[in-house]
């Protein structure tokens, strides 16, 4: 904790501009279809560099370890391949919360990819302590001091997707790809609950309902929050490798500056 993380030399063979064509198709048109989260972490890093921490546990999220031109960082996305979609759950929050603490220790950067639905919800995650343990992830969260790059690829819902896009560090940034969809709820099921009595009052629920998605869909995607200055900029997700490594000059400058190594205080968690 009281060392710069070592840096390797950049290699002459996997450039920081390096484009790779598969991370444009790579989300899927349909929102319901899932994708390989892993495969978009090892084709943004350095190749041959992702290290995956507890791969066996808290599978509802990936953790690791990737380096971007020579540089670690920290890694955190959802799978959405996942039985839940990459919801999050109990171990998964407990997962997340500590592989923050951890690169928040040894002054690694965090990559954050998002595509997550929100908090796992039912009986068994009531049971589990879901919420619990998602309050003490959120304030883990807000308690890093090392930089946050943070990319919505794609979904991004309630108050767990609204923690992972607004880290604290002033240092950190937002971007997202095309596909991301943000918002309060999923509209596929929250029109239902959102519209409960005008769609039981109705002459017609399911021409409503229609109207009512149509609206929604209208306003969709990554541009309302960027209108809003929510996110920074919106970019092709080939230029991924080449804007967080640009981004990682300042960032590094920030997380082995003289005055960082020191004991990290103790703080409140729930």
């Amino acid at each position: 904790m009281y060392e710069t993380p070592p840096v390797s030399a950049p290699r002459t063979d996997d450039p920081p501009a390096r484009r790779e064509e598969e991370l444009f198709t790579l989300i899927p048109r349909k929102r319901t279809t899932t994708f390989d989260a892993r495969k978009a972490i090892r084709l943004i890093a350095d190749r041959d560099s992702f290290f995956e921490i507890g791969p066996l546990w808290g599978t509802d999220q990936i953790t690791g370890f990737v380096r971007m031109n020579g540089h670690p960082m920290g890694v955190i996305a959802s799978d959405s391949q996942h039985a839940n979609g990459g919801a999050l759950t109990a171990d998964g929050c407990s997962k997340l919360t500590r592989h923050l603490d951890l690169c928040d220790l040894f002054h690694l950067p965090v990559l954050n990819l998002v595509d997550n639905p929100g908090f796992a919800v039912g009986l068994e995650h009531e049971i589990t302590g879901t919420i619990r343990r998602g309050g003490e992830w959120m304030v883990a969260f807000s308690q890093v001091t090392v930089p946050i790059f943070t990319v919505v690829m794609r979904r991004s819902f309630g108050v767990a997707g609204n923690n992972y896009a607004t880290p604290r560090s002033q240092v950190s940034s937002r971007v997202a790809w095309p596909a991301a969809d943000v918002g309060g709820i999923p509209p596929e099921g929250g029109i239902e609950a959102a519209y409960k009595r005008q769609l039981a009052e109705a002459e017609d629920p399911r021409a409503l309902r229609d109207e009512l998605m149509a609206r929604i869909e209208s306003a969709r995607g990554p541009v309302g929050p960027l209108s809003r200055f929510q996110i920074e900029e919106m970019i092709d997700p080939r230029d991924t490798r080449r804007v967080v490594c640009e981004w990682l000059e300042t960032a590094w400058r920030l997380v082995t500056s003289p005055e960082r190594f020191k004991p990290r205080a103790i703080q409140f968690r729930p």
